[in-house]
């Protein structure tokens, strides 16, 4: 199953980005522009960003996060590099958290618990009893029922009479003959109805189960029965020295069971009839019902599931899915679309905590929780926060510089800068994925618009929808952060 839909998000994300960048860059390291007056003709503007340059020698200079940093409400800005190839259009709405300042704080990684899915399990899916089909090894029938095998064969035959041919995602042509013969063999040792074995819904974690090639043990995966409805729910604590991929997710499976945020617009997202507002209602008081009181709605955004039809990843049915992201001394934690997975020289990965919860006319249709860790006080010091006046400089700098390769590889782009937020962000170090620092930073949320070798028709990178950082800086010392690689 969860191959299934690896490959299904893989087919998408094939078909959306046709150009393969992202608004962070692809620069491999972190950099800093000189504190101190630049000379515009000066060459070596940037040098490497040490690790230990996260922890500050400053500590704040006196007054709140808005006093400190005297950043306006709204910003505006238009620039260009030199070719003309690179274009900035800043037209942001300028977010400040209401707080006395920010501290730097220990995250620490942790997995799931039985309270964690107990909770879920109660509020979201009605307290449902785990479950699945049971299928013998030597099953004809792979599992399936009569009618189920039925439409199939019925959906191929039709393929076939359309006279429309296809390859698929590896580019293998479809032998309809050859696939309607395999089921219509299954066909004959098909059960009308499916055999179900109940599966104690207990949440185990063994240290060594990656090292002892048994990854299962470390996951609870089946179906949970809601209001008539199928939810295919898993909780996965696989780790390893090398990487997190926690996750606890439960998706409503008739409709290919792999919905994927699609943006914040559409002509196909009118089919809702329930408001964004009222999901976004239904949303917060699911979270809050689960006892996740560190969390808070932090945005929106359309979903769409997914089915292979034709050889093509169409979508079959829209919902409405709400972001929240943890709040600490009251400051969010900035959420982007960044999910923090790329890895360089090997080293390792860790994602960011994400929760979303997704619904349509008739109830949920997807709900996901990645990588959830513990937070504790590094010191109580608030941190010495450079003034806005001094980011922005470094934006201009910097979004030029960290895309100068693509411009000089042949794309023209333009960026457009919708919001400017001040955050908190986990950061780690190259090849610790259980403990990060918490610190302060300046995200430059928005979209852009590609032409590759001068093309007619222009690429709009709005994949992440409102939540793309095109450029994220470090608070205290302006630094550039690569949020792909998470440091």
């Amino acid at each position: 199953m969860s191959k299934k839909r690896w490959i299904a998000a893989a087919a998408i994300m094939s078909m959306v980005l046709t150009v393969p960048i992202g608004c962070q860059g692809t620069s491999a390291g972190s950099e800093n522009p000189s504190a101190g007056s630049k000379d515009s003709s000066q060459e070596d503007l940037v040098v490497p960003k040490n690790q230990e340059s996260t922890v500050p020698a400053q500590t704040a200079k006196g007054g709140n996060i808005a006093e400190q940093v005297q950043a306006p409400d709204a910003f505006e800005l238009q620039f260009s590099d030199e070719s003309g190839k690179i274009e900035v259009e800043v037209k942001a709405r300028v977010v400040v958290p209401e707080a006395d300042g920010f501290r730097l704080k220990t995250v620490t990684s942790r997995i799931f618990t039985q309270e964690d899915y107990d909770a879920v399990n109660r509020v979201l899916l009605q307290g449902g009893k785990l479950w699945d089909r049971v299928v013998d090894e030597n099953d004809p029938a792979h599992g399936f029922t009569k009618s189920e095998i039925e439409e199939r064969i019925r959906i191929l035959k039709e393929e076939k009479e359309s006279g429309e041919s296809y390859v698929d995602q590896y580019g293998d042509g479809k032998d309809y003959d050859k696939k309607i013969a395999e089921f219509e063999a299954m066909l004959e040792a098909a059960p009308e109805t499916a055999r179900i074995k109940e599966i104690e819904p207990k949440v185990r974690f063994d240290s060594k189960a990656e090292e002892n090639g048994d990854p299962d043990n470390n996951m609870l995966m089946g179906y949970v029965t809601m209001d008539g409805k199928d939810y295919f729910t898993v909780l996965d604590n696989n780790i390893s020295p090398a990487w997190r991929w926690i996750s606890f997710s439960a998706e409503y499976s008739e409709n290919g069971g792999n919905y994927m945020p699609v943006g914040i617009e559409g002509s196909d997202t009118a089919q809702l009839k329930t408001s964004p507002a009222d999901i976004e209602q239904r949303a917060s008081s699911a979270v809050e019902e689960m006892g996740l009181t560190d969390f808070q709605y932090c945005g929106g955004e359309y979903f769409a599931s997914y089915t292979e039809e034709k050889g093509r990843m169409v979508p079959v049915d829209y919902s409405y899915g709400v972001h929240f992201t943890r709040v600490i001394d009251g400051i969010p934690v900035t959420y982007t679309n960044n999910d923090g997975t790329t890895v360089e020289d090997n080293n390792a990965s860790w994602p960011y905590e994400h929760i979303y919860l997704a619904y349509n006319d008739e109830g949920l249709t997807s709900f996901r929780w990645t990588d959830p860790y513990t937070v504790t006080d590094m010191s109580d010091e608030y941190v010495f926060l450079m003034p806005f006046e001094e980011i922005q400089k470094i934006f201009k700098e910097m979004i030029l510089k960290k895309n100068s390769d693509f411009a000089q590889a042949g794309l023209d782009f333009k960026f457009h800068i919708e919001e400017i937020r001040l955050g908190y962000m986990r950061i780690m170090e190259k090849g610790n994925p259980t403990e990060g620092t918490m610190i302060p930073v300046w995200d430059f949320l928005g979209t852009k618009v590609i032409h590759y070798n001068n093309t007619e028709e222009p690429f709009t990178d709005s994949f992440g929808g409102p939540f793309e950082s095109c450029l994220t800086i470090n608070a205290m010392d302006g630094t550039v952060i690569d949020r792909d690689l998470g440091y």
